[in-house]
């Protein structure tokens, strides 16, 4: 794919299958926590298949009842029978599609030759439901000026596509932000926690309305010093761990949004109106 609102600079960098274990296993040695999870992010990581199915093994034989939960955050593009029999037979394994909701508000999620991509990871999410579970398969939908006005329908569009797990993030350094896109994404949220309320999405999750990330809950890259190449992005709600200090030569680098503190803002606000709702707005 080639979507035209990727952050990602660089693409250019490869990642061995040993490579990627030892990471993994660092990163496990050196977590303090009890539980911890491990997601598997890109580039595409479905192109490496393989790679995520040795760190699972590892992580499971290893480090047994530690990883809570494993996401495969994917745009959905690849998907064989393989794949689905493997992720069925390990149902720790969450795939975790990102698609923008309708046809239309995913419009900049488009494929190298341009075409929008909405069909291939529709098809291939209906597949993943049909074969696995509503619980193991999720969508992450990014919002923009462009698509801020259709954050209902598209809830809607996964919803009737038998999803019930939804993420729905925000764009952060591709395309600038303003005070309308901010006023439509509170909006827009709060007439689906209405709907909520009402009865219309039974079982639906999403993660605004049940998790507010703190402002210490900062993101870190953890850096290969002499490659250069990123090897791992991790959020610091763990003290003393790999996010906070640099562990067997890798480097840990936190990472500032330009619009961190807009994101925070309408997220603490999506957050509260949500529960306002639920609780029958006790404060009038």
């Amino acid at each position: 794919m080639k979507c035209l609102y990727c952050y990602e600079k660089d693409k250019t960098s490869k990642y061995k299958t040993e490579e990627v274990v030892e990471t993994a296993r660092t990163i496990a040695k050196n977590c303090p926590a009890e539980k911890f999870g491990i997601e598997f992010l890109g580039g595409e990581p479905m192109l490496a298949f393989d790679t995520i199915k040795a760190v699972y093994e590892m992580l499971e034989k290893e480090f047994p009842n530690r990883v809570t939960d494993y996401a495969i955050t994917t745009n959905g593009t690849i998907l064989n029978d393989e794949i689905l029999e493997y992720l069925k037979a390990n149902p720790k394994l969450y795939f975790a599609v990102s698609m923008d909701g309708t046809k239309w508000a995913n419009q900049l999620r488009v494929m190298k030759d341009g075409t929008n991509s909405f069909d291939i990871v529709k098809a291939n999410i209906l597949k993943a439901i049909e074969v696995l579970s509503c619980e193991q398969v999720g969508v992450h939908i990014v919002t923009h000026p462009y698509n801020v006005g259709s954050i209902q329908n598209s809830i809607q569009c996964l919803y009737d596509m038998g999803i019930r797990s939804i993420g729905v993030g925000t764009i952060e350094s591709t395309i600038r932000l303003t005070q309308e896109y901010c006023n439509r994404f509170i909006s827009e949220l709060l007439e689906v926690s209405k709907k909520i309320k009402a009865g219309q999405y039974p079982d639906l999750m999403i993660d605004l309305f049940n998790n507010f990330k703190p402002e210490s809950d900062k993101r870190h890259y953890i850096k290969d010093p002499v490659t250069g190449k990123t090897i791992g992005e991790t959020y610091g709600r763990v003290e003393d761990d790999i996010t906070e200090k640099d562990v067997d030569g890798f480097k840990s680098i936190e990472v500032h949004s330009p619009v961190e503190e807009i994101i925070l803002d309408i997220r603490r606000c999506v957050f509260e109106n949500h529960w306002n709702i639920m609780e029958g707005d006790k404060n009038g």
